[in-house]
């Protein structure tokens, strides 16, 4: 009769107890999970206090340019009206000169 090879497994220890070193597999890898949660709620958190952070410094640079611009438009407005006020006397000034010259007597103004 054909001889029958006899199987051996390879892993069979008799001091390995499998179902200890799967639970203890499972123990580690709950709590690499649990580690790596508390990683990425810290990196979040962290996160979001630096958006936070930066979020209220852009606010006051905006608030500040906004009181610069205000302060700057108060004062170009200010320069306007000066101008403007300028433009309205020079222009009233030449039609008073034009006025009088018009109705000069050329004639005796040359004799």
């Amino acid at each position: 009769m054909a001889e029958q090879k006899s199987t051996k497994f390879i892993y069979e220890q008799p001091d390995i107890n499998l179902f200890d070193l799967l639970e203890s597999r499972r123990v580690e890898a709950q709590e690499q999970y649990e580690t790596l949660h508390k990683r990425i709620g810290s990196l979040r958190d962290e996160l979001y206090e630096e958006v936070a952070s930066s979020h209220k410094e852009i606010m006051k640079e905006i608030k500040e340019m906004k009181a610069e611009s205000t302060a700057h438009h108060n004062k170009m407005d200010e320069r306007l009206s000066e101008l403007e006020r300028w433009k309205w006397v020079v222009v009233g000034g030449a039609c008073i000169i034009g006025f009088f010259i018009a109705h000069m007597d050329i004639g005796s103004f040359f004799s």
